[in-house]
């Protein structure tokens, strides 16, 4: 859904870009970069989740539960780093969901994301941007904020501002869920990146090749939290209630839900 990186700033952005794009995440800031990698690495992408490596299903499964249960109400849906929204479309119908607004970098995303989610029949929004300055810039209020593997790019810190930047977005009703790369607590990032590696056997579609690319990217730029520092970075963020609503078979992601 992924050491310090090498090389300099838009070395670091494109590794960063890559490890995203194979996890459904953010794109790199320069929109001609982006659109290489969606088209290239597309198949890989699809294997990944045609395949259930990462546990997309379960972990839509769980969000389109959630918001059975908790949002009975009309709400606005921020689907963050939407892709083409093919992952999130399947988890909203049946909802109560009055709008949805998707936001990614990829151009070549958002235009698969405008058919895919017609399907809803609600309001819809799509902005190409960069996420963490999206959210940052004061996006408008919503219900329900969604981000489905993309602040393992971030360091801690970076992260807690993300976080700090969602609080208002959701205000005092709303729902922050998010499905993330997480340790166990006393498990470092080495071990987790080795845990990771170790799944080899499980991805049969992969040819050594792929596999190599995928490990790659994930040591290069994904950073996982271990579960007592997601539940640590929520009071500081504005958050006083945690939720831990899914832990992958792998136990290499989770999936939580913050609350006022």
């Amino acid at each position: 859904m992924h050491s310090a990186r090498p090389g300099g700033k838009h070395e670091r952005e494109a590794k960063s870009a890559r490890g995203a794009a194979l996890a459904g995440g953010r794109a790199a800031s320069d929109s001609e970069v982006s659109t290489t990698l969606f088209v290239d690495e597309w198949s890989t992408y699809r294997k990944m989740v045609d395949n259930n490596y990462l546990f997309h299903r379960e972990a839509y499964r769980t969000l389109h539960d959630t918001l059975i249960a908790e949002m009975a109400r009309p709400f606005r849906f921020l689907d963050v780093v939407c892709g083409d929204a093919t992952a999130s479309v399947p988890a909203l119908k049946g909802t109560s969901i009055a709008h949805y607004h998707g936001i990614d970098i990829s151009r070549a995303a958002l235009a698969i994301a405008v058919h895919t989610v017609a399907e809803l029949g609600c309001e819809v929004t799509l902005e190409q941007r960069d996420f963490v300055e999206a959210l940052h810039a004061g996006t408008p209020a919503t219900d329900v904020v969604w981000i489905g593997l993309s602040p393992h790019h971030l360091r801690t810190p970076a992260k807690l501002d993300l976080m700090r930047a969602v609080r208002p977005i959701v205000g005092e009703d709303g729902l922050f869920v998010f499905y993330e790369v997480t340790s166990p607590d006393g498990e470092n990032r080495a071990e987790w990146l080795d845990r990771w590696e170790a799944q080899r056997a499980d991805w049969a579609a992969y040819s050594d090749d792929e596999w190599d690319t995928v490990v790659d990217q994930f040591r290069a730029a994904d950073f996982p939290e271990m579960v007592s520092t997601w539940y640590g970075l929520a009071s500081p963020a504005g958050f006083s209630r945690v939720r831990e609503l899914f832990v992958a078979p792998s136990a290499l992601l989770r999936l939580y839900c913050f609350q006022a």
